[in-house]
């Protein structure tokens, strides 16, 4: 098995969840995998593809721990320029790899760039989970909080602008992430979160 290359960098971000919302439906949400793309803001369209033993066996990434193996084809717009409309984004097609473990989701990421994203979206703890910037909390918020952690592997001519596009998308992604999560477990009593937000998809 092949190892993890040296990250360029490594992203840390971090949404706190409502107080009122169990970390356990939040959990159960991050596994179905597809509302962290939906939530993406430079998305366009992606599709459910099969998965290539190569891309495990040649990666330590994906751990024996882990479970539900998922893959799927991103097709994104990213801004070149921001803020100066469609004519200025580039599309990129992005085929991703998914597995569960017990705090949260991995996810490989491979754009046609050559960029690399290691990511693990975990529910923790707020504070539990060390590195990066701290969660801005606010009035409502609870004691957990989800935890992005990206190591990203690219070239150095792209580095400054792989890591704006990053954290501008990537922080969106979680606070959309958990708004409907919350939205949803809140008008259904937080009893059926789950099965409502997988309807609503």
């Amino acid at each position: 098995m092949a190892s993890i290359p040296q990250p360029t960098m490594t992203i840390i971000t971090r949404v706190t969840l409502p107080a009122f919302l169990d970390p356990q439906a939040m959990l159960d949400i991050l596994q179905t995998y597809e509302p962290l793309i939906k939530a993406s803001p430079y998305l366009k369209n992606y599709e459910r593809r099969t998965v290539e033993v190569e891309e495990l066996i040649d990666d330590n990434f994906f751990s024996e721990d882990g479970r539900k193996i998922q893959a799927f084809v991103v097709h994104d717009r990213v801004p070149i320029i921001p803020g100066v409309g469609n004519w200025a984004c580039k599309g990129v097609r992005i085929p991703c790899v998914f597995q569960s473990f017990q705090h949260g989701v991995r996810c490989r990421a491979d754009s046609e760039a050559g960029v690399t994203v290691r990511s693990s979206y975990e529910v923790r703890r707020r504070g539990e989970a060390a590195g990066g910037p701290a969660a801005v909390v606010n009035p409502g918020d609870g004691d957990y909080e989800l935890v992005e952690t990206a190591d990203i592997c690219c070239g150095s001519l792209v580095k400054a602008f792989v890591k704006r596009s990053f954290m501008t998308a990537h922080q969106e992604t979680l606070q959309r992430v958990v708004n409907e999560t919350a939205q949803i477990y809140a008008s259904s009593g937080g009893r059926q979160a789950q099965q409502q937000f997988r309807q609503s998809q």
